[in-house]
């Protein structure tokens, strides 16, 4: 029997004028956990203030849905995020400005699904439909948004494959640091991350894949160092564990698969020598 011990209210985002619904597509708690970033249906970013109860901050950030939000870093006073519109934007709640983003970063040229921050204020990742993950520094970010090439295709990435010649088509502006291809975005927002400072250094990106695979990148090189094939179906999310050589996928196959590194020394944290073997809760993989 299921039994209610408190009352759980929702909160609201919607402003006070707004007649339409909208959909919330990222959310992330601050890093000392008082404040919601929400990235949105309706272009905007919205700042909740858990303590006082409402949206403290509302920003017109994009012309497209909002798809990925999150903080820069433990300050707080930094956000990032990436729209349909194929733009990542940096924002500065020290401006008083901040209506404005401080800079926009181009080089996707389609909509962003997700982004992950390092923590250290400088670099994030983007997810895009555009089949890659790029690095960003935003040391590097420019005052202007620049126009995307344009595309010479027409497709619809909730049910059509990639179209072939756009590939390897390449933003007259690219601004990031290096672009990162293999796994494939299609029919959903997949996400992407950085691995743990801890066991790895962040020396690795990873991200689910419509292929039914999770990839993991060398950052250094950009070279795919692992696949991780199990699902059976698209791998929306991953997760890797912040102190353990531990990752747990999930897919729309209606499972979680836990995978594992092993390695023959002492050191359970280190993930550069491994060998393969299969766990009873899951499969492992090894870099």
């Amino acid at each position: 029997m299921l039994i209610l011990k408190d009352i759980h209210e929702g909160l609201n985002f919607s402003a006070a004028d707004d007649e339409s619904s909208f959909g919330i597509f990222s959310i992330k708690f601050s890093k000392d956990g008082h404040e919601l970033v929400v990235g949105n249906s309706n272009e905007s970013i919205c700042i909740y203030d858990l303590g006082a109860n409402k949206v403290t901050e509302r920003i017109h950030a994009h012309v497209a849905d909002v798809n990925a939000v999150t903080f820069a870093d433990e300050s707080s006073d930094v956000l990032y995020s990436g729209s349909d519109d194929s733009l990542c934007k940096v924002w500065d709640r020290r401006c008083h400005k901040s209506a404005k983003p401080v800079g926009v970063l181009a080089g996707h040229l389609d909509g962003v699904t997700f982004i992950d921050s390092r923590g250290d204020g400088h670099y994030f990742i983007s997810n895009c439909k555009d089949q890659t993950i790029k690095l960003w520094d935003i040391r590097k970010l420019s005052s202007a948004t620049k126009d995307c090439t344009p595309k010479a295709y027409e497709w619809d990435y909730r049910w059509m494959t990639y179209p072939s010649e756009a590939r390897f088509l390449k933003h007259s502006y690219d601004q990031s640091l290096a672009t990162f291809r293999g796994h494939s975005v299609l029919r959903t927002l997949i996400r992407c991350y950085f691995s743990p400072m801890h066991s790895t250094g962040q020396r690795y990106i990873y991200t689910g894949s419509s292929d039914q695979c999770v990839y993991i990148y060398d950052v250094a090189t950009g070279n795919v160092v692992e696949t991780l094939k199990w699902h059976e179906s698209i791998v929306r999310d991953c997760s890797w564990h912040p102190h353990l050589p531990t990752l747990v996928s999930s897919s729309w196959d209606g499972y979680l698969v836990r995978w594992e590194a092993t390695e023959d020394d002492d050191d359970p944290t280190t993930l550069n020598k491994g060998k393969q073997k299969m766990c009873p809760e899951g499969y492992t993989f090894t870099l």
